[in-house]
């Protein structure tokens, strides 16, 4: 599979990824605790996670400043995922998805995932450990690498 992730398509409508797993992956679903997976342009980060590399195709992917700058109505979608509450539709519509606490950080970045995939979107952009990574949802195509 000759690819080269990270690189954007024509009218920014599809990038590549890398996922690191050590699980068989042929689908991605909207399962476990993210609702999607999540992936990297960073081989090397990706690999960190598994043995087996995969590529990711995400043909609506959702940038940060799409996001914020350019969605008409997004913070109104995001609210509504919150039932209401301004401090967590703040932080699903920021990268970082910050929390103080682990568990409700793993649910904001899931919301967030949440509030792409309802815009229409197939991945979203995020920030952790790894620096700029991408939560890939159901929409998405995985692929092993040879």
């Amino acid at each position: 599979y000759a690819v080269t992730p990270g690189t954007v398509r024509p009218m920014n409508t599809e990038i590549d990824y890398f996922h690191g797993s050590d699980s068989a992956l042929t689908e991605i679903r909207e399962t476990g605790v993210f609702g999607g997976l999540f992936a990297t342009t960073n081989e090397a980060a990706a690999r960190s996670h598994g043995s087996i590399l995969y590529v990711v195709r995400s043909p609506r992917p959702l940038t940060n400043y799409k996001l914020n700058y350019e969605i008409e109505g997004a913070y109104d979608v995001a609210l509504e995922l919150c039932d209401g509450d301004e401090s967590r539709a703040d932080a699903i519509m920021s990268a970082e998805c910050e929390s103080d606490d682990a568990e409700e950080g793993w649910e904001l970045q899931r919301l967030r995932g949440k509030l792409a995939a309802t815009l229409g979107y197939t991945s979203v952009e995020m920030r952790d450990e790894h620096g700029t990574t991408w939560l890939c949802l159901p929409g998405c195509d995985i692929e092993k690498m040879r």
